[in-house]
């Protein structure tokens, strides 16, 4: 066979000759191509693996709850059986107000999981293919060793470690939050990721309530030497101090502390060494609807102006068809014009925009969602195309910094992290469930094993409620919004162009 193509290799290329001398007919000129748009200009400088975090300018950081306890992990909330942030009225079990979480972690890679069994406090949940599921415990050092590494992977620059106040008024919630911030510092070094530590004040309202934040970062502060950057050297710092975050500032709900009552806990955390990152409402420049107003409002635009950084909640402010809507897209852009305008030569203010995948709680709060549950059973995120769209109409707008809320939160149905898809969630039911769930006046719930008699909103079988657990889309991959994050961190960096649709691989 060699020997025949040798042979006849000169004639076929006299063919070829001849042929490529007669004139080819005339092709229709293909579209042009759409032109892409051009990347965003970066303003803030781009942050190089291993190197310290100095500024929150050009970075991607995630909300992480670390709450989530089991029995047998070693944690004092734990003790006795209970189910720490996913048991409800004293139980883990399906069923509406019987567990809280929304989403169901993927616990294929975790070193230690825990499987729910029948106990007298929880039942087992069953998968589709008839085994009982599994969860982890943020207790255990290696599932935050486990998170950070997914962070590393998918390119999020790090995590504001969360921690309420009204945690660590109590022994063993501080326990649980000391071991789970532990594990994080360690991590962070580990990984390469940046961390800071952010106070929840929710439910303290007055600077006598807050004195156990401000003694609880002075003790941070030493025990993790943070002012000596080869301690911990992937702390995040601003104008050239570890930064602390306060969140729930001007929130008027009457359960947030004012800004007049912040404004002297904050002086006492600068004394302490700290820069200063706020937590405040999505209508924080008019002083409307969650924000509070008058000299309050005037005072928490103050504190702002004063900040080293901030972001607005915008969780439940939205969802993915009003977001679309000009008014939000407005909002938007003169709110990162206001907010870049804060920053000086000499003090950075950097104003970090809040993005999330979407939102559910309908396992604790059956209420917000009644008569209407996702039909995807995805948490309303749209198959991400609402996650990308924040992303893309913030970046757009001229956002230096971005806030996701969250890495972790199961409970609200906001989490990043690797969560099963939605053919793969367990059951929230069980033959024989009958139960009835209250919704009162006053706005609490109730169980029964009948119907209640009493003036009540309304009153329906827990099966009537139809409250499911929520998955990513199927056939998207359990990692599916990590692996968004980090192509939106490619597209905010200015290393892939600024695009509306929706990335695939």
């Amino acid at each position: 066979m060699r020997n025949n193509l040798v042979s006849l290799g000169l004639a076929g290329l006299c063919c070829l000759w001849a042929l490529s001398c007669k004139p080819s007919p005339v092709q229709p000129e293909p579209d042009p191509a759409p032109t892409p748009e051009p990347g965003p200009e970066m303003p803030f400088p781009i942050h190089e693996e291993g190197q310290p975090y100095d500024t929150y300018k050009g970075l991607i950081m995630a909300g992480y709850q670390g709450w989530f306890g089991t029995p047998g992990d070693g944690s004092p909330l734990t003790a006795g059986g209970s189910w720490y942030h996913y048991g409800n009225n004293g139980t883990f079990s399906p069923g509406v107000l019987r567990n809280s979480i929304d989403f169901w972690p993927d616990t294929q890679e975790y070193a230690k999981t825990y499987t729910v069994e029948k106990t007298g406090k929880s039942s087992p949940f069953v998968l589709p293919d008839g085994s009982n599921a599994q969860v982890f415990s943020s207790y255990d050092e290696e599932t935050v060793m486990l998170h950070f590494r997914w962070m590393q992977e998918y390119g999020l620059d790090g995590v504001w470690m969360q921690r309420f106040v009204s945690e660590i008024r109590g022994a063993d919630n501080k326990d649980h939050f000391d071991k789970v911030l532990r594990s994080a510092m360690k991590a962070s070094n580990q990984y390469q990721r940046a961390i800071a530590v952010m106070y929840d004040m929710s439910g303290w309202t007055t600077e006598d309530a807050l004195k156990p934040l401000v003694e609880d970062a002075a003790a941070l502060m030493r025990d993790y030497q943070l002012k000596d950057r080869s301690v911990q050297k992937y702390y995040l710092h601003e104008n050239g101090k570890p930064m602390i975050g306060l969140w729930g500032v001007g929130i008027a709900d009457g359960t947030h502390p004012l800004p007049s009552v912040v404004k002297p806990v904050i002086d006492k955390l600068r004394e302490q060494g700290w820069s200063i990152f706020l937590g405040v409402p999505g209508y924080w420049r008019d002083g409307i609807y969650d924000c509070v107003g008058g000299a309050e409002h005037e005072t928490l635009l103050e504190l702002i102006r004063q900040s080293d950084g901030f972001f607005p909640w915008m969780v439940g402010r939205y969802d993915a068809e009003s977001f679309a809507g000009e008014s939000w897209q407005k909002r938007i852009k003169n709110d990162i014009e206001t907010a870049n305008g804060f920053s000086t030569e000499d003090h950075v203010v950097s104003y970090a925009a809040h993005i999330f995948p979407g939102f559910c709680d309908r396992n604790m709060y059956p209420d917000h969602f009644k008569g209407a549950p996702d039909p995807t059973r995805t948490g309303f995120r749209k198959g991400g195309q609402f996650y990308w769209d924040q992303f893309y109409s913030n970046i757009s707008a001229g956002a230096e910094s971005v806030y996701v809320g969250m890495f972790d939160e199961m409970d609200e149905g906001t989490a990043i992290f690797k969560q099963l898809e939605v053919s793969g969630v367990p059951r929230n039911s069980f033959a024989g469930m009958s139960y009835w769930v209250s919704y009162s006046k006053s706005g609490g719930y109730s169980l029964s094993a009948s119907k209640p008699s009493g003036d009540y909103v309304w009153s329906e079988p827990a099966t009537n409620l139809r409250v499911t657990f929520q998955g990513i889309d199927t056939g998207k991959g359990t990692d599916w919004y990590l692996f968004l994050t980090g192509e939106a961190r490619k597209m905010f960096r200015g290393e892939t162009p600024l695009r509306q649709q929706l990335p695939s691989r």
